[in-house]
């Protein structure tokens, strides 16, 4: 079954509490499962409502603080998710006491699960979304077999991207009971004109990898001319008078949609932006240690 193909039902949506990623893709999604006339159940975070709130409409939301991912800044991923191995476990087995609970009380037919491994159930149809039906090389056999194990539970799996000239290359490669939806983004195709000397940091992912890229950020933007503009969740330091600082979400969106360049991590949700918006020059700064954006730095030849 593909998203289009879910009409009418009782649906339960949850994604990644891992930065602001698995949010901004998914908007797309809630919106066409919402204008499909299906009752969709949004469980989520107070930030992650925050940001919904401004793009979807017709949800219900329901509370749910999830696993709270915390990293030390250090680069080195292997013992930054060795850190958070052991609670992550525990929240998936939660999530999946959780999700049975909920099931039952709000007669869910459906679930869409954007990577929380814990939100399916074996008695109705579960998706699981995803770009990364593959863990990036050098990830371990053990975390491999794990998330392998996983994706099991899911009914079928949705990989955001395309079945040729794949963005995530092997990352989204096919499996068994996988389909492709192609690329979510909440921006359309623009026709938006770009401001020429336009240039746009967005500062996202965990911290304190967010506050990492803000510096980095300030430090290119002050050998720029032109306008300058940070989309971020707070400001870090002092900066020049002249850049602009964005915090919400949907003000920002066309101040994004204009520019000429764009300063951001190469997380995958901001490549689908990018290839959607068809920003012309992009300065995309991988997360120190992350497998997956290292490894997507390499195929975009960043």
């Amino acid at each position: 079954m593909r998203p289009e193909d879910l009409k009418q039902q009782r649906i339960l949506f949850g994604c990644l509490n891992w930065g602001s990623g698995h949010v901004a893709r998914s908007i797309s999604l809630i919106r066409q499962l919402v204008d499909q006339g299906n009752m969709v159940f949004l469980l989520c975070n107070k930030e992650q409502q925050a940001v919904f709130e401004q793009y979807v409409n017709r949800v219900t939301f329901i509370s749910e603080e999830g696993f709270q991912f915390r990293f030390r800044g250090d680069g080195n991923f292997f013992r930054e998710m060795s850190r958070n191995a052991w609670g992550f476990r525990n929240a998936v087995r939660a999530e999946k006491r959780t999700t049975s609970r909920l099931v039952s009380e709000l007669n869910i037919e459906c679930i869409v699960s954007d990577h929380r491994y814990g939100l399916y159930s074996r008695r109705i149809p579960s998706y699981f979304v995803t770009h990364q039906v593959f863990l990036p090389p050098k990830s371990g056999r053990l975390a491999q077999v794990i998330h392998r194990k996983w994706m099991k539970h899911f009914s079928g799996i949705w990989i955001m991207d395309r079945s040729e000239n794949r963005l995530a290359g092997i990352l989204s490669s096919p499996i068994e009971n996988s389909i492709y939806i192609g690329f979510r983004s909440r921006f359309s195709a623009s026709t938006t004109e770009k401001v020429a000397g336009r240039i746009v940091a967005i500062v996202s992912g965990p911290e304190p990898y967010a506050e990492q890229l803000f510096h980095e950020a300030v430090e290119l933007m002050n050998e720029k001319d032109g306008e300058r503009f940070i989309v971020a969740p707070r400001i870090y330091a002092d900066i020049d008078p002249s850049i602009t600082v964005l915090n919400s979400w949907k003000a920002s969106d066309s101040v994004i949609a204009g520019a000429e360049t764009i300063i951001s991590r190469n997380g995958y949700s901001t490549l689908m932006d990018l290839e959607i918006l068809g920003t012309p020059n992009r300065i995309l700064i991988p997360t120190p240690g992350q497998l997956e954006q290292e490894y997507l730095a390499v195929i975009c030849k960043l």
